[in-house]
Protein backbone atom coordinates (compact mmCIF):
# COMPACT_ATOMS: atom_id res chain seq x y z
CA UNK A 1 0.00 0.00 0.00
CA UNK A 2 3.00 2.56 1.15
CA UNK A 3 4.88 1.38 -1.91
CA UNK A 4 2.34 1.72 -3.74
CA UNK A 5 1.37 5.36 -3.04
CA UNK A 6 4.43 6.03 -2.84
CA UNK A 7 5.16 5.30 -6.58
CA UNK A 8 1.91 6.96 -7.94
CA UNK A 9 3.72 10.76 -6.48
CA UNK A 10 7.02 9.64 -7.47
CA UNK A 11 5.50 9.12 -11.03
CA UNK A 12 3.53 12.09 -10.86
CA UNK A 13 6.75 14.77 -9.68
CA UNK A 14 8.49 13.01 -12.45
CA UNK A 15 5.80 13.70 -14.92
CA UNK A 16 5.53 17.14 -13.84
CA UNK A 17 9.36 18.18 -14.05
CA UNK A 18 11.06 15.41 -16.03
CA UNK A 19 14.45 17.83 -16.36
CA UNK A 20 14.13 18.81 -12.82
CA UNK A 21 13.98 15.66 -10.40
CA UNK A 22 15.17 12.73 -9.30
CA UNK A 23 15.35 9.33 -11.07
CA UNK A 24 11.53 7.50 -10.28
CA UNK A 25 13.09 5.18 -7.55
CA UNK A 26 14.98 7.68 -6.18
CA UNK A 27 11.58 9.55 -5.34
CA UNK A 28 9.71 6.63 -4.04
CA UNK A 29 12.65 5.75 -1.49
CA UNK A 30 12.17 9.21 -0.08
CA UNK A 31 8.38 9.27 -0.17
CA UNK A 32 8.44 5.82 1.89
CA UNK A 33 10.53 7.27 4.54
CA UNK A 34 8.26 10.38 4.69
CA UNK A 35 5.09 8.16 4.45
CA UNK A 36 6.20 5.69 6.75
CA UNK A 37 6.74 8.48 9.51
CA UNK A 38 3.90 10.49 8.52
CA UNK A 39 1.10 7.99 8.78
CA UNK A 40 1.45 6.59 11.88
CA UNK A 41 1.81 9.75 13.67
CA UNK A 42 -1.12 11.23 12.16
CA UNK A 43 -3.19 7.69 12.17
CA UNK A 44 -2.24 8.05 16.29
CA UNK A 45 -2.84 11.60 17.09
CA UNK A 46 -6.20 11.10 15.38
CA UNK A 47 -6.75 7.90 17.84
CA UNK A 48 -5.63 10.12 20.32
CA UNK A 49 -8.08 13.15 19.84
CA UNK A 50 -10.94 10.96 19.44
CA UNK A 51 -10.18 9.08 22.53
CA UNK A 52 -9.40 12.44 24.47
CA UNK A 53 -6.30 11.39 25.03
CA UNK A 54 -4.13 13.54 21.87
CA UNK A 55 -1.77 15.45 24.54
CA UNK A 56 -0.52 12.10 25.88
CA UNK A 57 -0.37 10.81 22.18
CA UNK A 58 1.79 13.21 21.15
CA UNK A 59 4.40 12.79 24.14
CA UNK A 60 4.41 9.35 23.38
CA UNK A 61 5.16 10.51 19.54
CA UNK A 62 7.97 12.92 20.39
CA UNK A 63 9.34 9.82 23.43
CA UNK A 64 9.17 6.82 20.60
CA UNK A 65 10.94 9.25 18.06
CA UNK A 66 13.49 10.68 19.91
CA UNK A 67 14.79 7.24 20.96
CA UNK A 68 14.50 5.52 18.15
CA UNK A 69 16.43 8.14 16.69
CA UNK A 70 19.19 7.89 19.27
CA UNK A 71 19.09 3.85 19.88
CA UNK A 72 17.62 2.23 16.89
CA UNK A 73 16.42 -0.73 16.21
CA UNK A 74 14.26 -3.90 14.52
CA UNK A 75 13.17 -2.92 11.02
CA UNK A 76 10.17 -4.64 9.47
CA UNK A 77 10.18 -5.97 6.48
CA UNK A 78 7.22 -4.74 5.05
CA UNK A 79 6.27 -0.74 5.83
CA UNK A 80 2.81 -1.49 6.34
CA UNK A 81 3.65 -3.79 9.27
CA UNK A 82 6.00 -1.32 10.21
CA UNK A 83 2.31 1.53 10.20
CA UNK A 84 0.58 -0.87 12.02
CA UNK A 85 2.84 -1.60 14.88
CA UNK A 86 4.50 1.90 14.84
CA UNK A 87 0.29 3.12 16.16
CA UNK A 88 0.24 0.42 18.31
CA UNK A 89 3.13 1.24 20.29
CA UNK A 90 2.47 5.35 20.13
CA UNK A 91 -1.26 4.92 20.86
CA UNK A 92 -1.54 2.12 23.22
CA UNK A 93 0.37 3.80 26.06
CA UNK A 94 -1.35 7.06 26.74
CA UNK A 95 -4.75 4.88 27.74
CA UNK A 96 -2.51 2.56 30.19
CA UNK A 97 -1.76 3.94 33.66
CA UNK A 98 0.86 1.87 35.43
CA UNK A 99 1.07 2.32 39.43
CA UNK A 100 4.55 3.64 40.59
CA UNK A 101 6.19 0.04 40.99
CA UNK A 102 5.40 -0.77 37.66
CA UNK A 103 6.82 2.82 36.20
CA UNK A 104 10.13 2.21 38.04
CA UNK A 105 10.19 -1.54 37.14
CA UNK A 106 9.89 -1.03 33.30
CA UNK A 107 12.13 1.97 33.56
CA UNK A 108 14.91 -0.10 34.88
CA UNK A 109 14.53 -2.91 32.47
CA UNK A 110 14.40 -0.53 29.49
CA UNK A 111 17.54 1.03 31.06
CA UNK A 112 19.36 -2.20 31.24
CA UNK A 113 18.37 -2.92 27.49
CA UNK A 114 19.04 0.20 26.27
CA UNK A 115 22.51 0.30 28.19
CA UNK A 116 23.68 -3.01 26.51
CA UNK A 117 22.04 -3.12 23.47
CA UNK A 118 21.82 0.61 22.11
CA UNK A 119 22.55 1.50 19.22
CA UNK A 120 21.28 -1.45 17.33
CA UNK A 121 20.29 -2.19 13.31
CA UNK A 122 21.83 1.22 12.80
CA UNK A 123 24.33 0.13 9.62
CA UNK A 124 22.40 1.05 6.53
CA UNK A 125 19.79 2.78 7.82
CA UNK A 126 21.26 5.92 9.88
CA UNK A 127 24.41 7.57 7.73
CA UNK A 128 25.80 8.26 11.35
CA UNK A 129 29.74 7.30 11.19
CA UNK A 130 30.73 4.58 13.78
CA UNK A 131 32.73 6.56 15.97
CA UNK A 132 29.69 8.46 17.03
CA UNK A 133 27.52 5.18 18.29
CA UNK A 134 29.04 5.78 21.85
CA UNK A 135 27.45 9.34 21.88
CA UNK A 136 24.31 7.49 20.53
CA UNK A 137 24.31 4.97 23.52
CA UNK A 138 24.66 7.95 26.35
CA UNK A 139 21.72 10.14 25.02
CA UNK A 140 19.50 6.80 24.85
CA UNK A 141 20.71 6.49 28.11
CA UNK A 142 19.68 9.71 29.68
CA UNK A 143 16.69 9.53 27.50
CA UNK A 144 15.28 6.62 29.67
CA UNK A 145 16.78 7.34 33.15
CA UNK A 146 14.95 10.62 32.89
CA UNK A 147 12.29 8.74 33.23
CA UNK A 148 13.44 7.76 36.92
CA UNK A 149 12.78 11.54 37.91
CA UNK A 150 9.35 12.05 35.61
CA UNK A 151 7.95 8.95 36.67
CA UNK A 152 5.68 8.67 33.71
CA UNK A 153 3.42 5.81 32.79
CA UNK A 154 3.74 6.63 28.87
CA UNK A 155 7.60 6.95 28.89
CA UNK A 156 7.69 3.51 30.67
CA UNK A 157 5.90 1.68 28.24
CA UNK A 158 7.34 3.26 25.25
CA UNK A 159 10.62 2.73 26.49
CA UNK A 160 10.48 -0.73 27.19
CA UNK A 161 8.68 -1.33 24.02
CA UNK A 162 11.77 0.20 21.98
CA UNK A 163 14.43 -1.58 24.34
CA UNK A 164 13.05 -4.75 23.44
CA UNK A 165 12.91 -3.89 19.88
CA UNK A 166 16.42 -3.44 20.49
CA UNK A 167 16.72 -7.32 21.23
CA UNK A 168 18.54 -9.28 18.37
CA UNK A 169 15.48 -11.56 17.63
CA UNK A 170 16.42 -11.66 13.91
CA UNK A 171 18.74 -10.35 11.58
CA UNK A 172 18.15 -6.97 10.21
CA UNK A 173 15.67 -6.55 7.52
CA UNK A 174 15.80 -4.18 4.96
CA UNK A 175 12.20 -2.44 3.77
Amino acid sequence: MIEALAGKIANKIKRADEQNTAHVEVLKYGLIIVINYALPVVASLTIGWITNQFSGTLFSVLAFTLLRLASGGFHFKSANVCTVVSILIISIPPHVSLSDHWITICTAVSLLLIFILAPANIRGYARMPEKYFPIMKIVSVLIVGSNLLWHSSILAIVFIVQGVLLLPLRREVKS
